[in-house]
């Protein structure tokens, strides 16, 4: 951690001293000053936003708009504010690539292509009703605020967009915080996540065509316009697809035995692209998309993501200040005026988001739970609407009041959202009667499960983690089937083609579905156990499903928590594997091994061989070794 501070303060400091030169006027001592109180008022803003459990961010929008209004403005050359927010876009779409998953994509593809466009189109038509209705965006309004009639449609088409893309920012932060990344809802929504990147990089890339050219330029044929750009995305990634295959690999082999290097070249390579695409007339943020999702390729993308993951909050604080200047340039009318029609938004798209979720869950035939959880935790609008309001204001798509509505839709959404997302498993309860048609229609039948494996006498071993591959490699060197339940595709894949584990029969299967157990068999296994992270919930109802239909299939569960193993012993879990107890246990046996030991021999085969083993499972695991 304190490595990936310092990497991320040296890009800072780089940065900050390299921006006024760049700018050109506007010595040091007309940055760092202002600069440095506004980081500083931003850090002591957000650290009173946490106590409310609100996102960093509205803090320096808050302190952008705050020193917008002072006069900050007039101290810092216009150039190097236009220089943050350009940095800003860069670095966020950067890291928006390397979220981008193309094996995990195609392997949910059934579930993305229904819940996955299903909400982006349904929410884009729902928004564009709104727009055209609601805010009257025609092309009468568009000549009325001095701009040009022409524009009426593409205004429509971005303001429904601003509205329709979700803040993956908060879903991932969301899913993580509350342990459900691994779980079905939580898979589907990373999916959506990254298809809503992908249309948000697109609609940053057709929207420059849109700039108004310069005077005297007759403007562009539309058209052309955007077969270029697809053209240019096109030939883009063939060049980065034999970049990756033949130079990428070898290099960043290089790079990762130094941290330093690996950060210096990630930083350099996603830049680089960037400067290159500046050059060659394309969009640079298209090509740091790129560049980041060449780099998920890589084996060694999660180290990638430590490394460099300061720079995303660089690139927050950076983009989300100037945004602050940007709506301190409105006048106190412009903001009022949009208030009501920015809080009206914001609850529909809070409200009606859920339901669609509901909608597409039920077509796909998920169960309600994933459905209502994945509506509750997408619904808000994106950090991508922001940057794309800022450049609609700037090209002259947008005027004023629709830039600020669409401003107040994001932050308001963003703060209901954020606040319902502390109490999901209590707003799903109140609604789970109504919901409980949904139930019941998903079959994870023993057809789906490979015919090796006769579902009575089995062991079933939830989750795939290190704990779960001791497990399972005890009961499979012993004979015994073992059914290995996980919904990341790269761990049913492993397995698939694994011919030194033929005991072991990973599938691919939602863990907290009741339907599951019954299919699965659970009642007539030798042992059930949960090697789940973050997996109370379930792990409760499995134990009192067992205790009812199958009392004496014993129930293992893991957790590090003395709380919850009390709990799990009090549903009926047969015994409680509490990590922490266990690994302080063992280290014990380990420190009276090697304390017999000399000096120089102490620690030293152990440390060899946990070293070697640990290689070997990131070797055959590749980038799911970030999951164990």
């Amino acid at each position: 951690m304190k490595l990936n501070m310092r990497h991320g303060a040296f890009a800072l400091i780089l940065l900050v001293l390299g921006l006024p030169a760049f700018a050109g006027g506007g010595g040091g001592s007309s940055l760092i000053e202002p600069l440095g109180v506004m980081l500083l008022a931003g850090a002591v803003v957000a650290i009173i936003l946490s106590y409310a459990k609100q996102a960093s961010l509205f803090a320096f929008i808050i302190v952008g708009v705050v020193a917008g209004i002072v006069g900050v403005r007039t101290v810092i050359n216009t150039n190097v504010m236009t220089a943050f927010v350009d940095i800003g876009i860069t670095l966020l779409l950067f890291m928006a690539g390397m979220e981008v998953d193309i094996p995990g994509l195609i392997k949910r593809w059934k579930l993305l292509l229904i819940n996955g466009f299903g909400q982006i189109i349904g929410l884009f038509i729902i928004s564009l009703g709104l727009g055209a209705l609601y805010i009257g965006i025609d092309a009468t309004y568009m000549t009325n605020a001095g701009l040009s009639a022409e524009n009426a449609m593409p205004a429509l088409i971005y303001f429904a967009l601003c509205l329709t893309l979700s803040s993956t920012i908060l879903v991932i932060g969301t899913l993580k915080s509350t342990g459900q990344i691994s779980q079905e809802h939580g898979q589907v929504a990373l999916g959506l996540m990254v298809l809503q990147d992908i249309v948000a990089v697109v609609a940053l890339a057709i929207l420059a065509t849109l700039k108004p050219p310069a005077p005297g330029v007759a403007p562009p044929n539309l058209g052309i316009e955007v077969a270029m750009i697809f053209g240019k995305m096109f030939a883009l990634a063939i060049v980065l697809y034999f970049v990756t295959k033949y130079i990428l690999n070898p290099l960043f082999k290089f790079f990762a035995q130094s941290g330093e290097m690996l950060f210096i070249g990630t930083l350099g390579y996603g830049m680089g692209v960037a400067a290159l695409c500046e050059v060659i007339h394309f969009s640079s943020g298209i090509g740091a998309f790129f560049a980041g999702a060449t780099l998920a390729a890589l084996p060694y993308r999660h180290e990638i993501e430590d490394k460099v993951e300061p720079l995303k909050a660089f690139g927050v604080i950076l983009f989300f200040m100037g945004l602050g200047f940007d709506i301190s340039e409105l006048t106190t009318d412009q903001m009022l005026g949009g208030l009501a029609e920015g809080l009206i938004l914001a609850v529909l798209v809070v409200v009606l988001t859920i339901p669609l979720m509901l909608l597409l869950g039920y077509l796909s035939k998920l169960n309600s739970k994933p459905a209502f959880l994945m509506g509750a935790i997408i619904n808000q609008s994106s950090e991508f609407s922001l940057m794309l309001a800022v450049l609609c204001l700037q090209y002259k798509i947008f005027d004023p009041h629709i830039f600020i509505v669409v401003t107040l839709v994001v932050l308001i959404s963003f703060f209901l959202s954020s606040l319902g997302h502390q109490f999901l498993d209590s707003f799903y309860a109140v609604f789970s009667n109504v919901l409980s048609f949904m139930d019941g229609r998903s079959k994870a039948t023993s057809d789906e499960v490979s015919d090796d494996i006769k579902l009575d006498g089995h062991v079933v071993i939830m989750e795939y983690n290190e704990l779960a591959i001791e497990i399972a490699d005890f009961y499979a060197q012993r004979g015994e089937q073992v059914l290995l339940l996980d919904l990341d595709p790269h761990i049913i894949e492993y397995f698939e083609k694994q011919h030194g584990h033929s005991n072991i029969h990973a599938h691919y299967s939602n863990m907290a579905d009741p339907d599951v157990w019954e299919d699965l068999a659970f009642n007539k296994a030798k042992v059930v156990i949960s090697c789940m992270d973050g997996g109370q919930e379930a792990e409760l109802a499995i134990s009192r499903w067992l205790k009812k239909e199958a009392p004496e299939v014993p129930f293992l569960a893991a957790t590090s928590s003395h709380e919850e193993t009390l709990e799990l012993y009090g549903a009926g879990a047969r015994y409680v594997i509490q990590t922490e107890y266990l690994a302080a246990k063992a280290f014990r046996n380990i420190f009276e091994t090697e304390e017999t030991k000399s000096q120089t021999e102490a620690f030293r085969d152990i440390g060899e061989n946990h070293f070697s083993e640990t290689k070997k499972l990131q070797e055959g695991l590749g980038e799911s070794f970030a999951n164990v």
